[in-house]
């Protein structure tokens, strides 16, 4: 019997909180459904989209946050992770204060056509906390919000795992990758000519 808790959080709505918390944060999502989200709620030129880079969001977002003082959110999906978990290594090698992933965990490879990935097996938060990242799960989009404000309010990198059903929407990224790429640069340059 259901006690009425949502057993999944709104990945549209976290995505709206996330940019409300931080809104002059540069956010690096996956490819795909992370990236189409983020591009329907709102496209910014600190949004460093990922076309075709399945399991290169993190050290994108990870090599950012190395090079910048700016605080950097990697919005990142679980099938991605799953090929990358190696990944959590570096993070928790560099730990910067300024970056934080955010893992949506949709149990699906939802841009390749919904098939169910391995997520429902792994333990994210175990695997990232054994290499030395504070990570935590969430359910809901009220949780996700206060894990996200505790995340960048605490020294580390930490990760959040929310657990999102799938979404399926219309909107997509407005610009070509290296277009992206450079409006990202030039937001974030202290002189954008060099």
């Amino acid at each position: 019997m259901s006690d009425g808790t949502p057993k999944t959080a709104d990945q549209t709505a976290c995505t709206r909180r996330l940019l409300d918390v931080t809104p002059d944060a540069v956010l690096v999502s996956n490819l795909g459904v992370a990236s189409y989200v983020l591009a329907g709620v709102a496209d910014r030129e600190r949004n460093f989209y990922q076309w075709g880079s399945m399991g290169v969001t993190i050290p994108v977002g990870v090599g950012l946050a190395l090079v910048s003082d700016e605080h950097v959110t990697v919005l990142e999906g679980d099938g991605s992770l799953l090929m990358s978990l190696g990944e959590l290594t570096t993070v928790a090698q560099h730990n910067l204060d300024n970056l934080t992933v955010v893992v949506w965990d949709n149990e699906t490879y939802a841009t390749t056509g919904g098939q169910p990935t391995r997520s429902p097996a792994v333990d994210f938060v175990g695997v990232a906390e054994s290499c030395g990242v504070h990570a935590t799960e969430v359910h809901s989009t009220n949780a996700f919000e206060t894990a996200y404000r505790n995340a960048i309010a605490t020294d580390g990198t930490s990760m959040i795992v929310c657990r999102v059903d799938p979404v399926d929407t219309d909107d997509r990224p407005p610009i070509d990758y290296p277009t992206i790429a450079r409006r990202v640069r030039d937001a974030i340059a202290d002189d954008p000519d060099q």
